[in-house]
């Protein structure tokens, strides 16, 4: 009875490692998300009620204090320091997800606070404003995940945009990126996520950022594999004691 129940189990873990992790879960949209994010490096953040690209009143899962409850409709505005320009840097940072589980498990399927994190990748869009400027020649974002698997450090640009055919209150066009991310294995010990820059603009106004989507996340078919070897080894004892 004892082994059918791990066999059982096993499965179980195969089915859980298979299913794309909470497709399509908003991780910030709202003002009260916003409010929580912090600058860096010489930039400026501020939390916006009067624009949204989604005009989302259910804060992320990425909400530290209340994720899924009823909040305020905004975005967050990010103005770069001038004297930065040509630079390449982490400049806005959500607070630390570390004891946010369902937030981690949601990028990384199979996560454990025990086990630490798996092999995974993954895709994740968020809306954003190009900002005007008199010179400059790229504009990119990106996304900055820190934790002990990568050493703190692993970031990752917009691989494709897309028009989102409007403007935000700056007159500034809004498009929507496409980042593809990949997880690495590791103890548990922390977990950031942040906001990217590169770019060679210097903007007077700030730009807009906004409705950070998780659209999939998946394990790499390695870890699928070691479950699913878990479940023939577990197969195979039960037919020779049987």
């Amino acid at each position: 009875m004892r082994m059918k129940k791990l066999v059982l189990l096993s499965i179980g873990m195969l089915a859980f490692a298979l299913q794309p992790a909470n497709a399509q879960t908003s991780l910030f949209t709202t003002y009260d998300d916003w409010s929580q994010w912090t600058a860096n490096a010489g930039t400026t953040v501020t939390p916006d009620n009067t624009f949204s690209t989604d005009t989302s009143t259910v804060n992320g899962l990425g909400n530290t204090t209340a994720p899924g409850a009823a909040g305020t409709s905004g975005s967050l505005l990010i103005t770069w320091n001038p004297s930065l320009t040509g630079s390449y840097n982490d400049v806005a940072n959500a607070a630390s997800e570390y004891a946010n589980t369902a937030f981690i498990s949601a990028l990384d399927p199979g996560f454990t606070p025990s086990g630490g994190t798996v092999v995974g990748s993954g895709v994740i869009t968020l809306d954003y404003s190009v900002p005007q400027t008199a010179n400059g020649t790229y504009f990119q974002l990106g996304i900055l995940l820190q934790y002990p698997g990568n050493s703190y450090y692993g970031t990752f640009f917009t691989s494709s945009t897309t028009d989102l055919g409007f403007q935000n209150n700056y007159g500034q066009e809004v498009y929507r990126g496409t980042i593809d991310y990949t997880i690495n294995a590791g103890p548990s010990g922390g977990f950031g996520f942040g906001l990217m820059y590169n770019s060679d603009y210097a903007p007077a106004l700030p730009f807009t950022v906004d409705n950070i989507t998780l659209v999939s996340a998946v394990p790499e078919p390695g870890t699928i594999a070691l479950v699913g070897l878990g479940l023939a080894g577990l197969t195979l004892i039960r037919r020779r004691q049987g």
